[in-house]
């Protein structure tokens, strides 16, 4: 460029007096200043768009549960199918089902237009005995099984402390969603995410009546000071909160903004969680699910975004009524509504029938899947839209819940003792259930009410397992190794108080009750959970022997090899006894570590690799028959048999577990198609004094009755490699027809005893000759 002509600079310094350099210096400054603005506001709206698309991309993100899985056996009495359907908003018709979403039930049938979007949509005919699946149909053909859509749990991004459930926008209805509209903000969908008539209008209402009556906010500035900003009432805040719903506004389509609103509109309390979108306040207030709203509700619950509380249809009903019908009102003037809808829905009374469970859904597993998420999948499982396919079965977790419930109450009821009046400190339990041929997780409670307590005893309570360890000593005694086992079933053990030197100091493990039982069988030893004969065990397999079985099994816990570790003197979680005994559950396989995450996909429908490991087999077959032949023991003849006289008599294995002064209560038992375990004590430790048959058995059974009512399964079969033989009790040797008497009992091929050689003498053969001489000639 030239340079300027003099006149020009002579022009300018007669229009500004003064230096021109100084004019030029501010001029600068201020063009600086304004550049460095439009920068730092361009980096804070970045900044604070990536926010909210993060905090979007999780409330986006729905985890799924288990889809129902109807197969030959399974009631659907138990499983409650009709209310899984209308939970899945199917309708019921009378007629023949003709799309999707549809079904019809009869005495001896049930027809399912399915929507289930991993196998499309199929015609499910389900043929009845009684109430039970005799035979599954899909499309007019025989399968094997078929299964339904799975459950929308919750979302990615929902906040510890509240009671939410997710919602797609089509699941709600649309009058539920004019009733929030009008209530909120009629001209959400005609504004840009401000709306200036609206400012302008509350601000007059305000002036005009003295004080603050109406709001200006848009539903999207609600959105955004709920995800972004502070509660505090700052004018700064409020010029973040308009330009910050500007940026929104511009960035998302209006159908996805008030779809994230619906599902984060704070609706008052339950307890102390806060109650977080419509999903969760249709299950607190009515005991519904939201596709079920009428007009009359959803405009009770819309009226109530103003002030959840001071509109709360359980505290103030009937200014909950008066504030319903305004917003009814409102929608009729807006043309939402006509005037019989209006007159209908004004005769509505108020119904409320509010939870005391609340609306959220496996509060302790949901805990549990966004901890795996993090570690299995990352930031690749959350993209907007992303769907979380978990292993929950919500009939098992129903089951596991309530069993959890009554078992305690029973406790507390029958054993005043028991109770305490503060609640954090009442006596607590923890379930976890896995489906023994993946490790994946079925159900699970981690504690008693998960709005006292969030901590997961499930999976971070960590106490001593007691006499549910001695199945470990046991299979490392029996297993062969290449070699003949140390110990049989039939062997006999010294059952007698026991002294050993530990450290330099005297140790002597002591019977339950100081009962000891003398020279017993090795399969009594375990049914009977005999410490000094289980310690005596130990010490002839070698402490270190038992060590590395427990850790191949997959209990990772630090063991020492000390005695009182084959007495369960260390600490584990319930998830990790659970799955270290799978191996005896499932023909000797150890799976990878229990998933609560089955399958994922990203935003796009593509699917998400999750991080897997393979099964590897540490139990022969029939070394894992042989375990679970001894846990049944358990279960008919041992600590175990009470589960019996409750109503339980399926063939099924197990082992309880006590520690000292009754501190924890176990119970480990499994069937062929399901492992579940249970503890039961105080957090702090504080001794309950009763045993693992007397506290945690109960539950465990009603669990499990419930569990294989639905699921009725198949019981054990032995594989090869496995053979049966009479024993005589009292020297654990082959039992021969001279025997005063015998048992049956289950032996690894070629590891049975000698034949018994203490009876059937000279004397014996020479009466038992002259006894068939004599049969022959009396014939």
């Amino acid at each position: 460029m030239g340079r300027w002509p003099a006149s020009i600079f002579r022009r300018l310094r007669a229009v500004f007096p003064g230096s021109l350099s100084r004019w030029l210096a501010l001029g600068l400054g201020l063009s600086t200043v304004l550049a460095v603005t439009a920068v730092g506001v361009a980096i804070y709206s970045g900044v604070e768009l990536a926010r909210f698309e993060r905090e979007e991309a999780l409330r986006a993100t729905l985890v799924y549960a288990e889809g129902q899985r109807l197969v030959p056996g399974v009631s659907v009495r138990a499983v409650d199918l009709a209310a899984i359907l209308g939970r899945l908003r199917y309708s019921e018709v009378q007629g023949g089902v003709t799309a999707p979403g549809q079904y019809r039930r009869g005495a001896a049938s049930w027809e399912i237009f399915s929507r289930s979007e991993g196998e499309g949509a199929h015609r499910i005919r389900l043929e009845l005995n009684g109430d039970r699946i005799a035979r599954v149909l899909r499309d007019d053909r025989a399968a094997g099984s078929a299964e339904l859509e799975g459950e929308i749990l919750a979302s990615a991004g929902d906040r510890p402390g509240e009671e939410s459930r997710p919602v797609r926008l089509a699941d709600v209805p649309l009058s539920v969603v004019q009733a929030v509209v009008a209530a909120e903000d009629h001209r959400f969908f005609e504004h840009r995410g401000l709306d200036l008539r609206g400012v302008m209008r509350a601000a007059w209402a305000n002036a005009r009546a003295g004080r603050v009556t109406q709001g200006g906010s848009t539903i999207t500035q609600q959105l955004v000071k709920n995800r972004l900003l502070s509660p505090r009432r700052t004018m700064f805040r409020k010029v973040r909160e308009a330009w910050l719903a500007t940026l929104v506004d511009w960035r998302y389509p209006k159908e996805r903004i008030l779809e994230a609103y619906l599902s984060e509109l704070y609706l008052g309390q339950h307890g102390p969680f806060a109650i977080r979108g419509l999903g969760a306040a249709a299950r607190v207030y009515f005991g519904k699910e939201v596709h079920q709203l009428t007009l009359a509700e959803g405009a009770l619950l819309a009226g109530m975004a103003r002030a959840p509380n001071s509109y709360s249809p359980v505290l103030h009903p009937q200014r909950a009524r008066e504030r319903r019908n305004v917003v009814l009102g409102q929608m009729r003037g807006l043309g939402m509504i006509g005037d019989a809808d209006y007159r209908a829905a004004l005769a509505q009374p108020i119904r409320v029938r509010f939870s005391a469970v609340g609306g959220q859904t496996a509060s302790y597993f949901m805990d549990h899947v966004r901890q795996e998420l993090e570690e299995r999948i990352g930031d690749e499982a959350t993209e907007a839209g992303s769907k979380i396919f978990t292993t929950l079965d919500l009939s098992l977790q129903r089951f596991a819940e309530a069993a959890v419930t009554r078992g305690l109450d029973r406790l507390e009821t029958n054993r005043p003792r028991l109770r305490r009046s503060e609640p954090g400190a009442r006596l607590q339990a923890a379930l976890v259930a896995l489906d023994p041929s993946t490790g994946q997780i079925k159900a699970m409670v981690g504690g008693r009410e998960y709005r006292q307590s969030q901590f997961n005893r499930a999976v971070s309570g960590r106490r001593q397992p007691g006499s549910a360890f001695k199945p470990f000593v046991f299979a490392a005694a029996l297993a062969t190794h290449g070699n003949r086992p140390a110990v049989t079933a039939a062997t006999l053990v010294d059952d007698a108080p026991i002294t050993l030197t530990v450290g330099g100091t005297p140790w002597s493990p002591r019977n339950y009750q100081d009962r000891y039982e003398g020279r017993v069988s090795v399969r009594r030893a375990l049914e009977a959970s005999l410490n000094a004969a289980t310690v005596r065990i130990a010490e002839t397999v070698g402490l270190a022997a038992v060590i590395e079985t427990a850790r191949t099994l997959g209990l990772e816990t630090e063991l020492s090899p000390v005695p009182a570790m084959a007495l369960g003197a260390f600490e584990v979680t319930p998830l990790e006894l659970a799955h270290a005994y799978l191996p005896f559950a499932n023909t000797g396989l150890r799976t990878p570590a229990p998933a609560a995450v089955r399958a994922a996909a990203a935003g796009d429908g593509s699917p998400v690799t999750l991080h897997e490991e393979e099964s590897q087999r540490v139990l022969s077959p029939a070394e894992s028959y042989l375990m679970t032949s001894l846990l049944q023991g358990v279960m008919t003849s041992g600590t175990g048999a009470a589960s019996r006289a409750l109503g339980l008599e399926r063939p099924l294995a197990g082992k309880t577990g006590t520690t000292n002064e009754g501190r924890d209560a176990w119970f480990v038992g499994y069937s062929p198609t399901l492992l579940a375990v249970v503890w039961v004590g105080f957090d702090d430790a504080a001794p309950h004094g009763l045993s693992g048959a007397e506290a945690a058995l109960p539950i465990w059974t009603d669990f499990m009755k419930q569990a294989l009512d639905l699921y009725p399964g198949t019981p054990f079969t032995p594989p090869p490699g496995i053979v049966f033989a009479d024993v005589d009790p009292t020297n654990g040797k082959l039992a021969n027809r001279f025997c005063p008497m015998s048992v049956r009992e289950t032996f690894l091929a070629g590891t049975e005893p000698e034949p018994c050689t203490d009876h059937g003498g000279v004397g014996e053969k020479v009466l038992d000759w002259w006894n068939r001489f004599r049969d022959w000639l009396r014939r």
